[in-house]
């Protein structure tokens, strides 16, 4: 019985502290300050990256246009397709989305860089 009680607190101890970085109705953005992860939740698709991943991810990305990639659905929408590392997985984004997305991401940079001074 001790025991038990005993690995409950300490995995109560251990579990995720999630600070939102940035929201919408359409995205969150939210770090665990306990295993050092961000996550995007976007549209049914949750992403997850490490603080260096991300910085890596928001590098590689801020500075594609939205005009340069730009393809059509099959419905004759203006998409931006980004691959992943899953070649059968990808990113979809409308002229709206990306836009809302990389909105997100600068919003949570800075409210990361924030914390980090508040905090540390």
């Amino acid at each position: 019985m001790i025991f038990a009680l005993i690995c409950l607190i300490a995995k109560s101890s251990l579990m995720c502290q999630t600070t939102v970085l940035s929201q919408n109705d359409n995205i969150t953005i939210a770090q665990c300050n306990n295993c050092k992860v961000l996550n995007i939740w976007r549209a049914g698709v949750l992403m997850n990256f490490s603080f260096d991943q991300f910085e890596v991810f928001y590098q590689s990305t801020k500075k594609l246009s939205f005009d340069d990639y730009l393809e059509n659905r099959p419905d004759g929408k203006e998409v931006v397709i980004l691959s992943t590392p899953l070649p059968d997985i990808s990113l979809v984004f409308t002229r709206y989305e990306w836009e809302e997305f990389f909105h997100k991401v600068d919003e949570a940079l800075y409210m990361r860089r924030i914390y980090e001074m508040v905090h540390f």
